[in-house]
């Protein structure tokens, strides 16, 4: 498979209120944020403080194959091979240099860069990669992109090479091996056993910052003087204070003591960018995508004119606007995000699919399909009522408040919906677990193609518990343009995948994509500049997107 099954796309927004005094207001902006702008440019240093982390640090945080890792350990401080710009789909050097494919694509070879060492003072050569490799292979809870799904073997020919053989033909791999496996020390990690229960509060990667100290609610980044681009790195410390909710964080944000932060906040123009435009910013990549999972073996649900009906039915231009305040698109029926790079592979007739409710349309093909309308409202067949359950997240005020949407459209062309909220940590335990259910909202991360959508959502691979594949869609059909595409480079096969996927998703409605998942990021330039926007999508800027806050703080400049 590839994607962790249960990595979030993004932190969501939390339900509740935050009830603090004035001078606990007071002092945690003043600890946690580690003091005033003034004190930092006293010391000399030039400190960037970072916000995204929503629970306390912890050394179990500093292994990057632990269940939780603490924000920004993976980037600032452990690293991939390369870093891939999803939102251009090129791949640039980070330890390895280069790499290439054989003719058939069952191979690739990684060129390594020379004289990188850890952080404490270790040479790094290409066994740390094939340790690595063959420790997610040993221990297949740190295998969190799904990496041996595909991978046959990994071997270093010398000490500056590395070469990874696959099961089949895969080049689509690349982006999860490349670019999404962080690389661990073997002299650390060798004699440790399961990698995934290693602690450590000093924790030894390449990157360009090291563990200073911390706390529960504040970790300390200090710059690396031997990390190999240092010469690009003009911070000199990150401070990150944790704050434990949205809420808390948005009683910091509009005070300007934060320069980059991963947080929601709704009404972001007016609570923050208006207190000071010419400072604070924002800008969310729509990377990943949201919607309502269907459990195709459902009696009712089994029937693709019942899931038609729903995906017509619902406004999509509602749940983004009134679930995420308009900060994301609309995601169409096709699974196709509405972004510059996905354009080329959109099939004519879908071009312009609508976004918009219709429930005339909705109630049309359930009674072309033998439905007849009761007089409450609702369709019925042979006695069954259409009436649904429609399960969320109690946290996830986004997703519960589009939830209200489509119960409305829905209720509207004659389906009965019921929202169930579960508590996030049963719900995780639930979505993994391949229980029946009838209609669930969850979502998957993006990539650089349509590909990482798809895939996490359609193969067959990725039904739970190995994935994201929430419907439980098994076709052969899917399964082998998913294959066509990730096993050839040629744009013309893989544009032929897409759009048989495209059409799959419009007439047979595996699942219903409702919204694009952003990965929030917001930003302030009072003290640092260089960051990337709508007009320089260098990298995705969320912090907790990773190798991505890496790349960022090499284009960080400070304010002089």
């Amino acid at each position: 498979m590839f994607g962790n099954p249960e990595r979030t796309t993004g932190m969501k927004r939390k339900v509740g209120t935050l009830c603090l005094s004035l001078l606990a207001i007071l002092a945690l902006l003043l600890t946690a944020c580690g003091g005033s702008s003034s004190q930092s440019s006293q010391s000399g240093k030039k400190v960037l403080t970072l916000a995204a982390q929503a629970s306390a640090f912890t050394d179990q945080g500093f292994n990057p194959y632990a269940p939780t890792p603490n924000i920004g350990i993976n980037g600032f401080v452990y690293e991939p091979l390369e870093f891939c710009n999803v939102n251009d789909n090129t791949y640039h050097p980070l330890l390895a240099l280069s790499h290439q494919f054989n003719s058939d694509y069952t191979q690739v070879t990684f060129h390594l860069r020379q004289g990188v060492k850890w952080n404490d003072g270790q040479p790094f050569s290409a066994d740390d990669v094939v340790f690595t490799f063959n420790a997610l292979k040993q221990y297949p809870a740190a295998d969190l992109n799904g990496d041996w799904g595909y991978l046959k073997s990994v071997t270093a020919p010398d000490a500056n090479t590395v070469v990874m053989t696959f099961q089949k033909p895969f080049p689509g791999a690349i982006y999860y091996i490349a670019g999404l496996t962080v690389i661990i020390p073997k002299h650390i990690f060798e004699s440790v056993g399961d990698v995934t229960k290693y602690y450590s509060s000093k924790p030894v990667g390449t990157g360009p910052f090291v563990v200073g100290k911390y706390t529960s609610d504040l970790l300390v980044l200090d710059k690396n003087a031997n990390y190999y681009q240092a010469n690009l790195v003009k911070v000199d410390q990150i401070k990150e204070p944790r704050y434990k909710d949205n809420d808390a964080f948005k009683l910091v944000m509009p005070s300007g003591q934060v320069d980059w932060s991963g947080y929601y906040a709704d009404n972001l123009q007016q609570n923050f960018v208006a207190k000071d435009p010419q400072h604070f910013h924002y800008f969310m990549a729509p990377v990943d995508e949201f919607g309502i999972f269907i459990d195709v073996h459902d009696p009712l649900l089994s029937d693709v004119a019942i899931r038609k009906a729903i995906s017509v039915a619902i406004d999509r231009q509602a749940a983004a606007q009134q679930g995420e305040s308009g900060l994301v698109p609309p995601a169409p029926q096709t699974g196709l995000l509405p972004t510059p790079g996905n354009q080329q592979y959109a099939l004519p007739e879908y071009a312009n699919l609508s976004t918009a409710p219709n429930a005339s349309q909705a109630q049309q093909i359930l009674k072309s399909a033998g439905y007849t309308q009761g007089s409450d409202g609702i369709f019925t067949k042979n006695g069954q009522r259409l009436s649904f359950e429609l399960i969320s997240v109690a946290e996830y005020s986004d997703w519960n408040k589009w939830a209200q949407v489509v119960q409305s459209n829905l209720k509207a062309a004659g389906i009965d919906i019921h929202i169930k909220l579960m508590p996030e940590a049963q719900y995780l335990t639930f979505r993994a677990a391949a229980k029946p259910y009838q209609l669930m909202i969850s979502g998957v991360g993006g990539g650089p193609t349509p590909y990482s959508i798809y895939n996490g959502t359609l193969s067959s691979q990725n039904i739970p518990p190995n994935g994201r594949n929430s419907s439980y869609w098994k076709d052969a059909q899917t399964d082998k343009l998913l294959q066509q595409f990730a096993s050839t480079m040629d744009p013309s096969a893989q544009k032929q995948a897409i759009q048989g996927l495209e059409r799959i998703m419009v007439e047979q409605v595996p699942w219903i994509p409702v919204v694009a998942g952003a990965r929030w990021f917001e930003y302030n330039t009072t003290r640092f500049t260089g960051w990337p926007d709508q007009q320089n999508q260098y990298a995705v800027g969320s912090p907790y997107s990773y190798p991505d806050n890496e790349i960022i703080v090499m284009h960080l400049q400070p304010v002089s």
